[in-house]
């Protein structure tokens, strides 16, 4: 039974992989090229507006790359029951497969753009050390976390088709209200508070913790997206198990 799962499973990232790519010429190279565009964009408009930064470009790219995974896992994982619907209603696989499929095929297409940006970000002046091993785990911990927002969004958006498209309306703002291009000092103190009820934020910080600073992720931060994963973790698993036998009858 678990060979059986184990193969459902290869065989649902494989046919995401080859649906996401297909008639592409560079493949997983976008996956490199598009966090890159906005790179350049940043850099060109911003550099010098926030000089305070040291070694902007570097801090920008810590917090693109991993920004663009959680927006892309985020909006398939919203679309994932729905665009399966026709195997769903034909196929005797448990449901949660689909949406683990979607992480793991989001997964490599991160994982094949982070190796590629490591050489850059070395040409970027990264401080390779044994830090940076701390990646690892904060890779594997905010996966967890997006696959759990993804997860209430897609259990969701079978009953609520709006919820796809107000999260897709939300992305954009979320994306400005995240301090991925600017460093949240910049924000007056009675608002940055605010900005500080943003899970993203304490990811990037202890991403930019290892990526940029060169250091272990900082203590309080680390405690903070730990206890908010795992608080996800329970509100997605809640949801799923009281939505997912009403999914063939709404699809």
């Amino acid at each position: 039974m678990k060979n059986t799962k184990g193969y459902t499973l290869y065989f649902l990232v494989y046919k995401n992989l080859q649906l996401k790519y297909k008639h592409s010429l560079l493949g997983f190279v976008w996956s490199f090229i598009h966090p890159l565009f906005y790179l350049l964009i940043f850099n060109f408009v911003f550099s010098k507006a926030f000089s305070e930064i040291e070694n902007y470009s570097l801090f920008v790219l810590s917090g693109l790359i991993f920004w663009v995974y959680f927006s892309g896992s985020s909006n398939q994982l919203s679309q994932t029951f729905i665009k399966n619907t026709h195997l769903i209603k034909s196929l005797q696989v448990k449901k949660i497969l689909y949406p683990i499929s979607e992480q793991l095929t989001e997964l490599v297409s991160f994982l094949a753009g982070f190796i590629l940006f490591i050489g850059l970000m070395v040409y970027l002046n990264l401080n390779v050390n044994i830090t940076i091993l701390y990646i690892i785990p904060i890779i594997i911990l905010f996966s967890i976390f997006t696959f759990s927002v993804g997860l209430i969004l897609g259990s969701l958006n079978v009953f609520f088709r709006d919820i796809g498209i107000l999260w897709n309306t939300l992305n954009p703002a979320l994306f400005y209200l995240t301090p991925i291009a600017y460093a949240i000092d910049i924000i007056p103190q009675e608002y940055s508070y605010y900005f500080k009820f943003n899970p993203l934020y304490h990811f990037l910080y202890i991403i930019r913790n290892v990526l940029h600073q060169g250091c272990a992720p900082e203590f309080y931060h680390s405690i903070f997206c730990l206890v908010i994963t795992f608080i996800t973790v329970l509100i997605s698993i809640f949801i799923y198990r009281k939505t997912k036998n009403g999914f063939i009858s709404n699809l």
